[in-house]
């Protein structure tokens, strides 16, 4: 105890010399004409040599800031800006424990016609909603990619598995010089764009789609735009990389681009079996490290990859245009081909207690798919003056399946040792063509504040499938008799989708504003199912089986009228309240003699919407209409295990639910609090009638129910820790609660079945001079599922998380990389893994000029731990199954870099 408290005293003792090596400044800005103190000017402190940032902070409501931890050791430099006024700049020279007081600073206005002095630029300008960062002032090592830069950047987070946070925000796409790069997934570009190339990386709101503010603050999303060093004029980077190792793993690809003034092209290639199941889904860059999904190993059962186990291999490739004709013409177009390979094995185990038994069902199965996928997308936006925008977005998706499946189940109960087990093998083949357009014309009009905005949206899409079914079903009581089932069955979908809508926006008086929303719909879909019994004497898929086939076909004719009327109450205060007048008319056709079944409705529901600084609160109501498929006026007889009848009488679900969110961001402190809260009622849910007998037959159908609740919280909050260049650590903690209570039908029980959920977890990140990276998580999840009216059993289950990460550049030109994940979920049962610990290493050694090149011997799950269990329960049962994943193996992959330009 002695030696903690001397460690303890040593400690503090250094902490104070270190702080007393350190200075502070301190001061006030104000505007030189109106006297009034300016608020959120940028004020840093960098090094004078080079201009890099060392710290920075906001001026707070009274134009005051502080600057504390200020190296004395070398020259400094204080840089304060704000837009429309001139940059002040002071050398500073600070002694060490000093606290320097700046005095009043006076900001003075920029005129048009005063010449640009050259001098350091400010780290950071804030514009509004619009966050400016000048790269020169955030340091990374050489051949660095732009995800190190992000996580230098203050407000910015860049997790593990790669997305990113900006001051608490998700981003919704990263765009290079304001164009798109291969989708709205940014890891392609963090991962494989060297930082060197970025002069200003921008970041403001995602308004795309919302150009006359009408969108809460909390609900609007970021967006990055990484802006490029002038001088590149014509460069062409990229990568490519390849490998091999243990039970025949292997992975290879590559990415090329070419920046031509404003034509951008990028080629990209991979292929692996490392259940890495899509480009934009890899780190390339890794040097030494893991794709790191960041997800819970016990219900995924993967290291980065997929999240329901198996293993995957796959081979993809695409290209990415963007060209800009003049300033008004923007044009994308990115097409990409994948083929995909899953096998799956797996078990599950279910236990259904009935009223006279307990129904046990065991299952083993596997599958092989095959999946080859075409897309083909384009983006053209024109802006022929400030008042117009016209933007067309097509899109073509050409998808073809392959699939063979097999499984074995055994069914038993309290009182048979073994009721039966039955034996199923299959085999499909599908199609499917997916188009479908959105055009847009929005129009600033004359009036301040008025607008126009007309939206297309068109979706065509047509399926055709061919499958054989083959099951063997030997039964060991009376009650059900044993048969084989060998059929054919061919199947033919689609689904149409057309819609025009209109939105008009006019100002009454100045904090009065009236919406005008009137759309109108289309939409016709078809079921076609045809299946067949082999006959026995010809060998051939002849014998027509009419319970088995359907023809279903649905159009929709929907219709909206939506006015409101929006009061500015104060400048941070605003109320929306309105309604939305809706008709729809459906036509159900079932084919055969079943006649038609025709619907219609016509519903006025309010909309209300509170906003205020930082949070909104809104009420809104909809009908959910039943599938046709649930309305079908017959009986489905899949099997003598499984039948299912439509019920025509069903009613369209009424729904009203009430939201609200909150969002804070403090630039000060570099805090930001995210929290989102939902309940919704429902009347008329549809609920499944199931009818479960103690030999394992199911006989279902859908009625409806009032009383359905489901409501959730969540909440967010994190704190980072980055005004020095040197140190950067990064806290956040997140909860979530869930409740769903919904009514259920088994047998002649009749009941109300809750659902609740909770988690909490807590992460940490830490930084220092890109020497060394740090992160770890924990999260706990608790589920009950309780009953009421019944006398049903409750059930609880719970899961540990615990993961870690770390990366170490050290010593020169060798990365050490680690990943750790423990999981724990201990009510699974006999025979289930309950926990894996998934450890996984990483060596590089950087090589050639520049480190181009990149040697890298990794293995994957060292203890061989990795497993994929789940477990729910559900109307009086518990499942839990397992299935197979990728385990332990030894890779070595070398990577080259390449980055070729010439300066203007």
């Amino acid at each position: 105890m002695n030696k903690f408290f001397v460690s303890l005293l040593l400690s503090m003792a250094a902490f104070t010399s270190f702080a007393q090596n350190k200075a502070t400044i301190k001061g006030i800005l104000i505007d030189s004409a109106s006297k009034a103190p300016v608020e959120y000017a940028t004020v840093a402190v960098v090094n004078t040599k080079d201009t890099t940032l060392i710290s920075y902070t906001l001026s707070d409501k009274k134009g005051a800031f502080t600057i504390s931890g200020i190296t004395t050791e070398r020259p400094t430099r204080l840089i304060v800006s704000y837009v429309g006024y001139k940059i002040i700049r002071r050398n500073l020279d600070l002694t060490k424990g000093e606290t320097k007081d700046m005095g009043t600073l006076l900001f003075t206005s920029e005129s048009l016609q005063e010449v640009v002095i050259q001098g350091a630029r400010s780290p950071i300008v804030v514009k509004k909603d619009t966050i400016e960062f000048n790269t020169e002032a955030f340091k990374t090592r050489p051949n660095a990619v732009v995800e190190e830069l992000l996580r230098k950047l203050p407000g910015v987070q860049v997790n593990t598995d790669g997305s990113i946070l900006v001051n608490g925000k998700s981003i919704s796409k990263l765009l290079i010089d304001g164009k798109q790069f291969f989708g709205n997934d940014p890891k392609v570009a963090t991962r494989n764009l060297d930082a060197d190339m970025i002069d200003k990386i921008q970041v403001y709101d995602d308004r795309e789609n919302d150009p006359d503010h009408k969108l809460s603050e909390t609900q609007v999303v970021k967006i990055i735009n990484l802006k490029l060093k002038n001088k590149i004029k014509k460069s062409t980077m990229g990568k490519i990389f390849g490998g091999g190792g243990t039970r025949d793993r292997y992975e290879f690809g590559g990415i090329v681009s070419s920046f031509r003034d404003t034509l951008q092209v990028s080629l990209i290639g991979l292929g692996n079996n490392l259940n890495k199941t899509g480009f934009s889904s890899q780190e390339l860059y890794s040097m030494g490290g893991f794709n790191r999904s960041g997800g819970s190993q016990i219900y995924d059962g993967t290291f980065g990859g997929r999240g329901w186990g198996g293993i995957e291999k796959v081979a993809s490739g695409g290209v990415n245009i963007n060209n800009d004709y003049g300033q008004k013409l923007k044009m994308n177009l990115t097409y990409f081909y994948t083929n995909t390979i899953r096998n799956n094995d797996g078990s599950a185990y279910g236990e259904q207690t009935l009223p006279e038994t307990i129904l046990y069902t065991t299952a083993n199965y596997g599958s092989k798919n095959t999946e080859n996928k075409h897309a083909l997308s384009s983006s053209i936006e024109w802006r022929p003056d400030t008042l117009n925008r016209f933007k067309y977005e097509p899109r073509l998706n050409l998808n073809g399946n392959k699939s063979d499946d097999r499984s074995y189940n055994l069914s038993s109960n309290t009182l048979n040792p073994i009721l039966s087990e039955s034996k199923g093998y299959s085999n499909s083949n599908s199609d499917n063509t997916d188009f479908s357009h959105n055009f847009s014309w929005y129009r600033r009009l004359k009036k301040k504040g008025s607008s126009l905005n007309i939206n297309h949206n068109l979706s065509l899409n047509n399926s055709a499938s061919n499958n054989f079914n083959f099951n063997d079903l030997v039964s060991y009581t009376s009650q059900l008799k044993s048969e084989t089932l060998d059929r054919y069955a061919n199947g033919a979908n689609g689904g149409d989708n057309a819609s025009l809508s209109i939105g008009y926006t006019y100002p009454i008086v100045k904090k009065l504003t009236a919406e005008l929303n009137a759309s109108s719909g289309y939409s016709a879909s078809s079921e076609g199912l045809f299946t067949y019994d082999k006959n026995v004497t010809t060998g051939l898929y002849d014998i027509f089986l009419n319970n088995q086939s359907n023809e279903l076909d649905r159009t929709t004719w929907t219709h909206d009228l939506t006015p409101q009327l929006a009061y500015q109450i104060t400048e941070k205060y605003n109320l929306r309240l309105g309604v939305n007048a809706k008709w729809q008319n459906l036509n159900n056709k079932f084919g055969g003699n079943t006649g038609d079944v025709k619907k219609q409705y016509s519903n006025v529901f309010p909309i209300v919407r509170f906003d205020g600084p930082g949070f909104s609160i809104n009420y809104a109501e909809n009908i959910q209409q039943p599938g046709i498929s649930q309305i079908q006026p017959i009986v489905r007889e899949y099997s003598q295990l499984y039948k299912y009848t439509g019920n025509p009488d069903l009613e369209p679900t009424h729904q009203y639910e009430i939201n609200g969110n909150v969002y804070k961001y403090n630039y000060k402190n570099q805090t930001n609090l995210n929290a989102y809260a939902s309940v919704r009622f429902s009347d008329n849910e549809i609920i499944q009638r199931t009818n479960i007998e103690a030999n394992g037959a199911h006989t279902s159908t859908y009625i409806n129910r009032n009383g359905g609740i489901y409501g959730y919280v969540s909440a967010s909050f994190g704190k980072q820790f980055k005004k020095s260049q040197d140190w950067q650590i990064g806290l956040n903690t997140n909860v979530n609660l869930n409740i769903n209570k919904s009514a259920f039908f088994l047998n002649a029980d009749e009941g109300l079945q809750y659902r609740y959920s909770a988690s909490a977890g807590e992460g940490i990140n830490f930084n220092y001079n890109e020497l060394l990276s740090l992160s770890s998580n924990y999260n706990f999840s608790k589920s009950i599922t309780n009953y009421k009216n019944v006398d049903f059993k409750s059930v609880n289950t719970y899961t540990h998380t615990l993961g870690a990460d770390m990366s170490l550049r050290w010593p020169k030109r060798v990365i050490v990389e680690g990943n750790y994940n423990f999981n724990y979920n201990p009510q699974v049962s006999q025979g289930f893994q309950k926990s894996s610990n998934i450890l996984n290493l990483a060596v590089s050694i950087q090589m050639l000029k520049k480190d181009r090149g990149n040697l890298k011997v990794s293995v994957y799950d060292i203890l061989d731990e990795n497993v994929s269990v789940y477990q729910y329960a559900s109307n009086n049962s518990i499942s839990m199954g397992q299935q197979d994943v990728l385990k332990r193996y030894f890779l070595v992959t070398y990577q080259y870099k390449f980055n070729i330009y010439k300066s203007k």
